[in-house]
């Protein structure tokens, strides 16, 4: 075959005089830091990597050492069997995303709001059992209170998230809604437990800790909503009320409050852990609080980088379907209207193809890849159709996998199409003697391996055969003799040289296919 590569000279030749650009470029590397340098930093962290991989080769290796194996009991199947069921059923209720399209905000925060609904529903439970603890004689009344407010809440939750039509000021509202009564109700548990311990010193201040944690807990709630703005506006008030509930519950300072000089000399002066604690627990609110706010902020921002590029993506694929469908409609007109697309000679081409390139000395798998590639534009051309995505808004990953299966195919069918319209140019040219030195050349740049020249050799070989409209048909030695006298230059010798040796061959090849026909 021609050599189209480069040789070794032509690579390593130097010219006159180096660009501006290369030598400006040189001389910044000089100036720059080595990106090879590794520096003690570099050193300490690929240490620390190490340590990592082998601690997790360790313990995966000892925990397959520890484990023996063993067949598991029918009981022991069912019973891993039911709680991966549960597990699975608890993780799509507590999932904010399943089965959503994040580019719809009223079906994003209806779903959020049904997962915080469900998270109420166990945080409410645990409400319960801490008004519960911490007294010997439990006040029934107000944590029958308590209950019906709850039930009330849900109830209205469950109302405006679910009712029809389902808007998104009425998921807002279910938003707000939700987060304050999980902070009030925070509020109000941790102010019975306060108010109402009655267990000694300890256990009372362990229980009372315990639930201050839970308005903390409230805060993080609300953080799942990923809305920076429902944060900023319950900020304000959450600190308001904190502060309240320390000068208040926490440390009863109204009782010294006659005069600043009296409430300055309790708390500075005769008190100062307690001036200290209250001003500890506010800088932790606030710190804990912004970096809530930080993180809420940053996946508000992913979220939204999301949706930009989901609607690129989709943009994309509303393009790509009608280029692709374009595309696909334009080879099923060219089968049609093509005057060498009849099936029986695609096959008598491919069987001539792949007999060729086995006495040429091809591998089986290569001369069956050429069976299938001579004939793919009349045998898979009707795979190509997408009429089941185009009403499609979105694709799923497995639809935009098959389309990209079929734009994969439809490539391979165009470049077969290019092939048999590059056999039919030939021929043409050649009777019609237009063929001169550019145009061959021309041609001989299209689909220049080898398998393509074995295919154009026998797409020619059936033109000549054929009858066309500027030509009729020509018998076999006619064919063979305008192979060797005006085609040789579209083939590498050896290719040529065997077809014509096992001419006969390929005769009564062509004859018991067209007696299928």
């Amino acid at each position: 075959m021609a050599n189209q590569k480069k040789s070794l000279d032509d690579f390593f030749k130097k010219a006159d005089q180096d660009p501006d650009e290369l030598k400006t470029y040189v001389d910044e590397m000089g100036k720059g830091v080595d990106p090879n340098k590794t520096t003690r930093l570099d050193k300490i962290a690929m240490f620390f990597k190490h340590t990592v991989d082998r601690i997790k080769i360790g313990s995966k290796t000892d925990s397959k050492k520890d484990k023996p194996k063993r067949k598991s009991g029918q009981f022991t199947r069912r019973l891993k069997i039911i709680f991966k069921r549960l597990f699975q059923k608890a993780s799509k209720r507590f999932n904010f995303e399943s089965g959503v399209d994040i580019l719809d905000e009223t079906s994003v925060l209806y779903r959020r709001n049904r997962v915080i609904k469900n998270i109420l529903i166990i945080t409410n439970i645990v409400f319960l059992i801490f008004t519960l603890i911490g007294n010997k004689n439990p006040n029934y009344i107000v944590i029958f209170g308590f209950g019906i407010i709850m039930f009330a809440t849900n109830t209205t939750l469950k109302r405006i998230i679910k009712e029809q039509p389902r808007t998104l000021i009425k998921q807002k509202m279910a938003m707000y809604i939700a987060s304050v009564y999980i902070l009030l109700a925070s509020f109000g548990v941790y102010i019975k437990l306060r108010v109402g311990v009655e267990a000694d010193v300890l256990a009372g201040f362990s229980i009372t800790q315990a639930g201050y944690v839970l308005i903390y807990f409230a805060l993080v709630v609300i953080a799942l909503y990923q809305d920076a703005t429902l944060l900023r506006i319950l900020f304000k008030w959450i600190l308001v009320l904190m502060t309240v509930i320390h000068v208040t519950i926490m440390y009863p300072l109204y009782e010294y409050a006659t005069s600043i000089e009296a409430l300055y000399q309790y708390l500075i002066i005769d008190n100062p852990s307690i001036a200290i604690d209250i001003l500890l627990r506010t800088l932790v609110l606030i710190i804990f609080n912004i970096a809530l706010y930080s993180s809420v902020a940053i996946g508000e921002m992913m979220n939204n980088k999301r949706k930009e590029e989901l609607i690129k993506r989709r943009d994309m694929e509303s393009d790509f379907k009608a280029v692709v469908g374009d595309v696909f409609d334009v080879i099923g007109v060219f089968n049609v209207h093509s005057d060498s697309q009849d099936k029986s000679a695609a096959h008598r081409v491919a069987e001539i193809a792949s007999r060729l390139g086995n006495v040429l000395g091809l591998s089986p798998s290569i001369c069956s890849e050429i069976y299938d590639y001579s004939k793919i534009h009349v045998d898979r051309v009707k795979d190509l159709s997408i009429i089941e995505y185009e009403d499609k808004d979105v694709l799923n990953e497995e639809d935009y996998q098959v389309i990209r299966e079929k734009t994969i195919l439809g490539s391979v069918i165009i470049k077969r199409l290019q092939l048999n319209q590059k056999s039919e140019d030939v021929v043409r040219a050649h009777f019609e003697k237009t063929a001169d030195k550019s145009f061959t050349e021309k041609m001989k740049r299209i689909q220049r391996s080898q398998e393509g020249q074995i295919i154009l050799l026998a797409e020619i070989y059936e033109i000549l055969r054929q009858s066309r409209n500027y030509k009729t048909a020509l018998n076999h030695k006619r064919a063979i003799e305008l192979l060797e006298l005006e085609f040789k230059e579209y083939f590498e010798p050896y290719i040529l040289d065997r077809f014509i040796k096992y001419g006969s061959e390929f005769e009564n090849y062509y004859q018991r296919f067209k007696a299928r026909a």
